[in-house]
Protein backbone atom coordinates (compact mmCIF):
# COMPACT_ATOMS: atom_id res chain seq x y z
CA UNK A 1 0.00 0.00 0.00
CA UNK A 2 1.44 3.32 -1.07
CA UNK A 3 0.67 6.52 0.77
CA UNK A 4 1.91 9.97 1.64
CA UNK A 5 1.81 11.37 5.16
CA UNK A 6 1.91 15.16 5.41
CA UNK A 7 2.59 17.34 8.44
CA UNK A 8 1.98 21.04 9.08
CA UNK A 9 5.30 21.51 10.86
CA UNK A 10 8.90 20.51 10.17
CA UNK A 11 10.25 17.34 11.77
CA UNK A 12 6.95 15.47 11.35
CA UNK A 13 5.17 17.62 13.93
CA UNK A 14 1.83 19.43 13.99
CA UNK A 15 -1.36 18.30 12.31
CA UNK A 16 -1.02 15.31 10.02
CA UNK A 17 -2.96 13.59 7.29
CA UNK A 18 -2.46 10.41 5.27
CA UNK A 19 -3.47 10.08 1.64
CA UNK A 20 -3.58 6.96 -0.53
CA UNK A 21 -5.19 8.59 -3.57
CA UNK A 22 -4.78 11.79 -5.56
CA UNK A 23 -5.85 15.00 -3.86
CA UNK A 24 -6.94 17.67 -6.38
CA UNK A 25 -7.47 20.35 -3.76
CA UNK A 26 -5.70 20.17 -0.39
CA UNK A 27 -7.78 23.13 0.79
CA UNK A 28 -10.79 20.80 1.02
CA UNK A 29 -8.75 18.62 3.39
CA UNK A 30 -7.48 21.56 5.47
CA UNK A 31 -3.90 21.17 4.21
CA UNK A 32 -3.45 23.73 1.42
CA UNK A 33 -0.21 25.71 1.69
CA UNK A 34 0.69 24.35 5.14
CA UNK A 35 2.71 21.16 4.46
CA UNK A 36 6.15 21.43 6.06
CA UNK A 37 7.33 17.80 6.22
CA UNK A 38 6.43 14.59 4.38
CA UNK A 39 6.82 10.82 4.61
CA UNK A 40 6.33 8.71 1.47
CA UNK A 41 5.69 4.98 1.67
CA UNK A 42 5.77 3.01 -1.59
CA UNK A 43 5.13 4.74 -4.91
CA UNK A 44 6.47 8.25 -5.60
CA UNK A 45 4.21 11.31 -5.33
CA UNK A 46 4.15 14.68 -7.07
CA UNK A 47 3.25 17.73 -5.00
CA UNK A 48 1.92 20.70 -6.98
CA UNK A 49 1.91 24.37 -5.97
CA UNK A 50 -1.61 24.84 -7.39
CA UNK A 51 -4.79 22.80 -7.09
CA UNK A 52 -5.83 20.38 -9.84
CA UNK A 53 -2.23 19.22 -10.40
CA UNK A 54 -1.05 22.53 -11.83
CA UNK A 55 1.78 24.97 -11.26
CA UNK A 56 5.28 24.23 -10.06
CA UNK A 57 5.87 20.67 -8.96
CA UNK A 58 8.14 18.53 -6.86
CA UNK A 59 8.62 14.75 -6.80
CA UNK A 60 8.93 12.86 -3.54
CA UNK A 61 10.17 9.29 -3.73
CA UNK A 62 9.92 6.81 -0.87
CA UNK A 63 11.55 8.29 2.20
CA UNK A 64 11.25 10.93 4.90
CA UNK A 65 11.53 14.66 4.29
CA UNK A 66 11.76 16.41 7.68
CA UNK A 67 12.40 19.84 6.17
CA UNK A 68 11.14 21.11 2.81
CA UNK A 69 12.74 23.96 0.87
CA UNK A 70 9.31 24.83 -0.49
CA UNK A 71 7.26 24.24 2.65
CA UNK A 72 3.82 25.77 2.76
CA UNK A 73 3.47 25.82 -1.03
CA UNK A 74 1.58 22.66 -1.98
CA UNK A 75 -2.09 22.66 -3.01
CA UNK A 76 -2.53 19.21 -4.67
CA UNK A 77 -0.92 15.76 -4.55
CA UNK A 78 -0.72 13.01 -7.19
CA UNK A 79 0.47 9.43 -6.72
CA UNK A 80 2.55 8.03 -9.57
CA UNK A 81 0.99 4.78 -10.74
CA UNK A 82 2.44 4.78 -14.27
CA UNK A 83 4.63 1.97 -15.62
CA UNK A 84 8.22 2.94 -14.83
CA UNK A 85 9.84 0.22 -16.94
CA UNK A 86 11.64 1.11 -20.19
CA UNK A 87 12.06 4.86 -19.62
CA UNK A 88 12.70 6.95 -22.74
CA UNK A 89 12.54 10.68 -23.36
CA UNK A 90 13.45 12.70 -26.44
CA UNK A 91 14.57 16.28 -25.79
CA UNK A 92 14.57 18.93 -28.51
CA UNK A 93 16.65 22.08 -28.79
CA UNK A 94 13.76 24.25 -30.01
CA UNK A 95 10.00 24.49 -29.49
CA UNK A 96 7.69 22.27 -31.54
CA UNK A 97 10.24 19.43 -31.55
CA UNK A 98 12.69 21.26 -33.81
CA UNK A 99 16.48 21.52 -33.89
CA UNK A 100 18.95 19.08 -32.42
CA UNK A 101 17.50 16.24 -30.38
CA UNK A 102 18.73 13.63 -27.99
CA UNK A 103 17.04 10.41 -26.83
CA UNK A 104 17.76 9.32 -23.26
CA UNK A 105 16.98 6.11 -21.40
CA UNK A 106 18.77 6.73 -18.08
CA UNK A 107 19.65 9.49 -15.65
CA UNK A 108 21.82 12.04 -17.41
CA UNK A 109 23.56 15.29 -16.58
CA UNK A 110 22.84 17.31 -19.69
CA UNK A 111 26.17 19.10 -19.23
CA UNK A 112 27.91 15.80 -19.94
CA UNK A 113 26.29 15.57 -23.39
CA UNK A 114 26.46 19.27 -24.32
CA UNK A 115 22.69 19.74 -23.99
CA UNK A 116 22.47 21.75 -20.75
CA UNK A 117 20.28 24.88 -20.77
CA UNK A 118 19.21 24.14 -24.35
CA UNK A 119 16.03 22.02 -24.31
CA UNK A 120 12.77 23.72 -25.28
CA UNK A 121 10.42 20.75 -25.90
CA UNK A 122 10.21 16.99 -25.35
CA UNK A 123 8.31 13.75 -25.92
CA UNK A 124 8.11 10.98 -23.30
CA UNK A 125 7.99 7.56 -24.89
CA UNK A 126 8.17 5.59 -21.63
CA UNK A 127 8.42 6.01 -17.89
CA UNK A 128 8.02 9.09 -15.72
CA UNK A 129 10.78 11.68 -16.05
CA UNK A 130 11.92 14.53 -13.84
CA UNK A 131 13.76 17.38 -15.52
CA UNK A 132 15.80 19.58 -13.18
CA UNK A 133 16.90 23.17 -13.52
CA UNK A 134 20.33 22.38 -12.07
CA UNK A 135 22.72 19.41 -12.08
CA UNK A 136 22.59 16.71 -9.41
CA UNK A 137 18.79 16.81 -9.16
CA UNK A 138 18.72 20.38 -7.87
CA UNK A 139 16.53 23.40 -8.55
CA UNK A 140 13.07 23.63 -10.08
CA UNK A 141 11.54 20.43 -11.42
CA UNK A 142 9.35 19.53 -14.36
CA UNK A 143 7.65 16.12 -14.12
CA UNK A 144 6.53 14.41 -17.32
CA UNK A 145 4.45 11.27 -17.73
CA UNK A 146 4.31 8.53 -20.41
CA UNK A 147 2.91 9.87 -23.66
CA UNK A 148 3.45 13.50 -22.68
CA UNK A 149 4.42 15.71 -25.59
CA UNK A 150 5.40 19.20 -24.44
CA UNK A 151 5.82 21.39 -27.55
CA UNK A 152 7.10 24.41 -25.62
CA UNK A 153 8.59 25.02 -22.19
CA UNK A 154 7.80 28.75 -22.40
CA UNK A 155 4.36 28.51 -20.70
CA UNK A 156 5.99 26.40 -17.98
CA UNK A 157 8.81 28.93 -17.36
CA UNK A 158 11.28 26.12 -18.06
CA UNK A 159 12.73 27.10 -21.45
CA UNK A 160 16.50 26.66 -21.82
CA UNK A 161 17.02 25.74 -18.16
CA UNK A 162 17.05 21.92 -17.98
CA UNK A 163 20.45 20.66 -16.79
CA UNK A 164 19.66 17.16 -15.51
CA UNK A 165 17.09 14.43 -16.28
CA UNK A 166 16.13 11.45 -14.20
CA UNK A 167 13.64 8.66 -14.84
CA UNK A 168 11.78 7.37 -11.80
CA UNK A 169 12.71 3.72 -11.45
CA UNK A 170 10.47 0.79 -10.50
CA UNK A 171 11.00 -0.70 -7.08
CA UNK A 172 13.43 -3.64 -7.20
Amino acid sequence: MSKIVVFTEEGFQGRRAEFENNVRNLEEKGFSNVISSIKVIGAPWVAYYDKNFAGKQRVFQQGEYATLDDKGRFSSLKIITDDLDNPEIQLFEHVNYQGRSVTLRKETSLQDIDFSDIASSHKVKGGVWVLYEEVNRQGAQLVSFPGDEIPSYFPLSFNDVASHVHPLLPKP
